[in-house]
């Protein structure tokens, strides 16, 4: 089990008026993160939560919910993102070739600020990726990728959520109200994620996919392609084995070697 107690929380308050009981209210400059070891896996899972917009919604996209790398070469480490595009909901994961994942759904008719809409989004390595809003399906991408990857955290960032900061800042600032926050360890079926949107508790889990997930292993490591070649010891083949001991000389900060990063270490390479 993760950490249930924030790791940063800055403008986040209860409200009494929640979808069930209280509620998180999110200021527009606010930020609130969990930390994800624990709680959120990168290869698989389901993020439900009921949203209200709290303002009229207009044109302008906006960030409602986030998920970062724990190690990543883009800005803002996004590994996970839900946002309001200004017509309706958009939601992706990134791969680890840092291709998103992306669904985005057109809603028929702009929720009300005062509102509450449960939204739940299902991402699997061996699956792909499903929006539910109020407890239907909305958009799903069907596609196979390697999402296995360190988290750092998740939770309610306008900007930035990342190992070096957590922030709501620029044109990054819209704030709105969230309640019952819910990660699960699996892609939950349709009739779970509407058990959800129900206020009620999804059906136990069922037995796992362990062929498809052992797939998936092999090719993370290349080994989809057929068996690595077994190791052969000369010794055993007619000549004499050897055995040399490979050693390090040299140190490199490889995150000082970046695009656009300047720390001291690099200027001194």
């Amino acid at each position: 089990m993760g950490d249930p107690v924030p790791n940063f929380r800055s403008g986040v308050s209860v409200v009494p008026d929640g979808a069930i009981g209280g509620a998180a209210r999110w200021a527009d400059d606010g930020y609130v993160a969990w930390k994800a070891p624990g709680n959120m896996r990168a290869q698989r899972g389901t993020l439900s939560f009921f949203w209200r917009p709290r303002e009229p919604l207009g044109v302008a996209p906006f960030v409602i919910f986030r998920a970062g790398f724990a190690d990543h070469s883009s800005w803002d480490m996004a590994f996970l993102r839900i946002d309001w595009n200004g017509h309706g909901f958009d939601a992706f994961v990134t791969d680890a070739n840092l291709s998103r994942i992306r669904v985005s759904w057109t809603i028929p008719q702009t929720p009300a600020a005062d509102a509450w809409k449960h939204i739940a989004f299902a991402w699997d390595e061996t699956k792909g990726v499903r929006l539910f809003v109020d407890g239907r399906e909305v958009a799903c991408k069907d596609q196979v990728a390697d999402l296995d990857s360190g988290l750092d955290q998740f939770g309610l960032a306008g900007r930035v959520l990342s190992p070096h900061q957590v922030q709501s800042r620029y044109h990054f600032m819209r704030g709105s109200d969230l309640d019952e926050i819910r990660v699960y360890d699996r892609m939950l079926a349709a009739a779970d994620i509407a058990a959800l949107a129900d206020k009620r508790d999804p059906a136990p889990a069922p037995l796992a996919d362990t062929a498809a997930r052992r797939t998936a292993w092999l090719h993370r490591y290349g080994w989809d392609a057929g068996a690595p070649p077994r190791a052969r010891c000369p010794r055993h083949h007619g000549a004499q084995g050897r055995v040399r001991r490979r050693q390090g000389f040299e140190g490199v900060d490889v995150e000082g070697r970046r695009r656009h990063i300047r720390d001291d270490l690099a200027r001194r390479l």
